[in-house]
């Protein structure tokens, strides 16, 4: 083993979560399960042409890592959409919840860990079925290009594992 320390960067980190994903398997097994795992990954590939990558996947969740809060803003914000336009179409059959933060990450292999992950993580547990929740440091980020306008305040709240309350904000629809 080195002794050479991991990198550290900036980064902006999306956590999703498919809302009812365990209800779904009980009442239509693990097959369909399946399908709808590879549709989802199919429906944040097309979104995140380069701009992004997939960290890993989460059971029924992703962690996607961006460069910067705009680009993950931007293509968090066309998942959301790209999801509700194919669960219109009945093309899929599960609501996703998405959770953002910003900040630095310590890259570990092909993966990403620190407080930024883990308040990501946590943030898109709270968020509601269609819902992106991101924390005051990306509202922070994202001032100046006219972005802000797109969040309303949620306000303090507790997140799990963390001792200070974190400042949400959701995207407005």
């Amino acid at each position: 083993m080195s002794g050479d320390r991991p990198a550290v960067e900036m980064a902006a980190i999306v956590f999703t979560d498919l809302v009812g994903f365990t209800e779904y398997t009980d009442v239509h097994g693990d097959r369909a399960a399946v399908d709808v795992l590879d549709r989802q990954s199919s429906l944040v590939h097309d979104e995140l042409v380069g701009q992004g990558r997939i960290v890993k996947e989460l059971g029924d969740g992703l962690m996607l890592w961006f460069g910067d809060a705009h680009v993950g803003l931007t293509v968090a914000r066309n998942i959301l959409a790209s999801v509700s336009a194919a669960r219109d179409r009945d093309e899929f059959p599960l609501a996703v919840r998405m959770g953002m933060h910003v900040g630095e990450v310590i890259e570990r292999g092909d993966d990403f860990v620190g407080r930024t992950v883990n308040i990501a993580s946590r943030v898109a547990d709270l968020a509601g079925p269609g819902e992106l929740l991101v924390t005051e440091q990306v509202v922070r980020s994202l001032e100046g290009n006219g972005e802000t306008a797109a969040f309303r305040p949620v306000g303090p709240t507790r997140v799990k594992g963390v001792s200070a309350p974190i400042w949400l904000h959701r995207l407005a629809t």
